[in-house]
């Protein structure tokens, strides 16, 4: 017989296909009605069975839709979404909640009660200007020197959705306990507090964030940058751009990080001491302009993303494609890298890539820097004795944006940890960074996170997983403490290569020789079918006898280049100072464009 669950999950996935939405989505739909349901049906039942013991079960209705909201608010939280501006129409009716119980508890306080009600509601609907203010009062440069900065805010904007959701609650035991209504409006008075303080800080803001605009560019000027990290994507700074700060430092030239946008900034002033600079205002001549000055001479890339092309259109400057890890996806042999004049690649393998899949590149735009990340990965070609206990570290990369792109194996991952288990292996859980951008996926790593921490109280084996594995430890440190790896396709595979340890790749968008065919590094892997019919034969290899030990080396090279350990970044060094060290390409000028500001390709 068919337990409850899959009963259910079933039926939640019947549900996902009939509205065409995602299962997270459909879940949200069912949670956001039956906040509504009882927060409609509880002040309808409040204002009209006052009196009565009717009211009552108004009132746990509303008090039910605090709760509902308060879940909501906080899931938003923990995947990192601002409140600010958020649930404003499920905030709103319910101050109108707390007025209908008010009003039933205590109707001689009406006046005290609607005072209340309207601020609250003036303050909720606030936000969204507010919002805009900050917006438009985002930093123009941080860490620029001698140049003004805009100052942070005085707390985290989320507080004032929280504080007036707070004085929801507090309304409504309030009224309740029929407390008077000039307390009520008390507490809606201090909570909106929050509101016009951050008002305030915004306009400030903005004005300092207009004043410093218009001398940009003569501080860049001054400065004298060398080189430009451009960056146009909202997510992932932290591990795109990232991984290759310590290196652009190691050059010890003056560079700087022009991101898009400014949610961007606090993670990259968190990883870099360099300027980073917002572009401001749009002109004639484009909207980077004022920052791309005489100094700059290469601009280097690390994420596919169309804004690119914004930079791209500055002819004088060399522009190198660096991407942020080396792999089959298709990101690694987009077609877009043509319009970049140099193409930065691990090893032989990367150029290689590009002719498989028909990208015309010219051979001269290609340059084989190595892979500067895999210097603190340590070296084990020594295979270990059959009786040692193994850890493995099991990290499948995300889904992706589209169908096409979904390379993970995290739908998979409680069975492939679950064997792993079986056979009495220590294991180091470390998923994507995006895993905790969706709720679903976030669950399913929850889920083998309590697992091992299951296992680990039964067996006393110490697995990693969570904050230890995904915080404490970076991406070396795990190859470092693991004997073997399972991971889907991504760089983490490639990057491994450098440990000479084995590896399991899952396959998911195609199986069998079609899947060797398409991804070659599955050549040197053990491969695991996305039915995990082949996962004992390939776990059998991974902990014994490793019979590709010998393939995977000869790989190495020619995925990752030479250089290993210590030495591995000296290529990618070596051929950037040669190239900022060299004469400016020739480019062709547009005319009305002033070579010095800018020109179009």
């Amino acid at each position: 017989m068919e337990s409850p669950k899959p009963a259910q999950t079933k039926n939640l996935g019947a549900w996902s296909t009939f509205a065409g939405a995602t299962r997270s989505r459909v879940v949200d739909l069912i949670i956001n009605n039956l906040f509504n349901i009882c927060v409609v049906v509880g002040a309808v039942v409040m204002l009209t069975a006052a009196g009565s013991l009717i009211f009552w079960l108004g009132a746990a209705l509303a008090i039910a839709s605090l709760i509902i909201l308060g879940w909501l608010m906080r899931r938003d939280i923990g995947r990192g979404r601002s409140l600010l501006a958020a649930y404003q129409a499920q905030r709103i009716v319910v101050l109108l909640a707390v007025a209908a119980t008010y009003l039933a508890r205590r109707p001689d306080q009406a006046t005290w009660i609607w005072v209340a009600t309207g601020l609250g509601i003036f303050a909720v609907l606030a936000e969204p200007t507010i919002r805009v203010l900050m917006d438009k009062g985002t930093p123009v440069a941080i860490q620029l020197p001698g140049f003004p900065t805009v100052p942070r805010p005085p707390f985290n904007p989320t507080l004032v959705a929280l504080s007036l959701f707070a004085v929801a609650a507090v309304g409504e035991l309030l009224a309740l306990i029929g407390a008077p209504g000039w307390c009520y409006a008390v507490i809606v008075a201090i909570g909106s507090l929050a509101a016009l303080i951050m008002t305030w800080y915004a306009v400030r803001a903005l004005q300092i964030s207009q004043r410093s605009s218009k001398g940009i560019r003569k501080a860049l000027q001054q400065y004298q940058p060398e080189f430009a990290v451009y960056y146009a994507a909202r997510n992932g700074a932290r591990y795109q751009v990232g991984m290759w700060l310590p290196y652009f430092e190691r050059l010890n030239r003056r560079f700087i990080v022009i991101t898009c946008h400014p949610s961007t900034v606090p993670e990259l002033t968190e990883l870099t001491s360099a300027p980073i600079v917002l572009p401001k205002f749009q002109s004639a001549h484009g909207r980077l302009w004022h920052l791309v000055v005489d100094s700059l001479k290469i601009a280097f890339y690390v994420q596919n993303h169309q804004a690119n092309a914004d930079m791209l259109r500055f002819d004088r400057l060399t522009h190198i494609w660096l991407n942020h890890g080396d792999s089959d996806k298709a990101a690694n042999y987009s077609a877009r890298h043509a319009a970049f004049d140099k193409v930065f690649v691990s090893g032989q393998q990367g150029v290689d890539r590009y002719a498989v899949h028909g990208v015309r590149i010219r051979q001269e735009q290609f340059a084989i820097v190595g892979r500067p990340q895999i210097e603190r990965i340590e070296t084990r070609d020594v295979p270990l004795p059959p009786e040692a206990p193994r850890t493995v570290l099991y990290a499948p990369t995300w889904h992706g944006g589209k169908p096409n792109t979904n390379y993970s194996s995290l739908q998979l991952g409680a069975q492939i940890v679950d064997a792993l288990l079986a056979r009495g292996v220590t294991v180091i859980f470390r998923p994507h960074p995006h895993t905790y951008r969706d709720p679903q996926t976030t669950g399913i790593a929850r889920d083998i996170q309590r697992r091992l921490n299951a296992d680990r109280k039964a067996t006393g084996r110490q697995h990693v997983s969570g904050r230890a594995a995904e915080v404490d430890w970076d991406i070396p440190d795990c190859f470092n403490h693991c004997d073997a790896l399972i991971t889907d396709v991504s760089s983490v595979a490639s990057d491994f290569l450098a440990s000479g340890k084995p590896f399991a790749m899952v396959a998911i968008q195609q199986q069998g020789a079609a899947f060797r065919k398409a991804i070659p590094m599955a050549r040197v892997a053990y491969v695991i079918e996305g039915d995990l019919s082949t996962l004992p034969a390939a776990l059998d290899e991974l902990l014994g006898p490793d019979s590709l030990a010998e393939a995977r080396r000869t790989y190495r090279s020619y995925c990752l280049g030479d250089a290993i350990g210590p030495n591995a970044p000296l290529p990618f060094i070596r051929e950037v100072e040669r190239i900022l060290d060299g004469p400016r390409p020739e480019r062709r000028s547009v005319v009305g464009v002033p070579q010095a500001e800018g020109v179009a390709r």
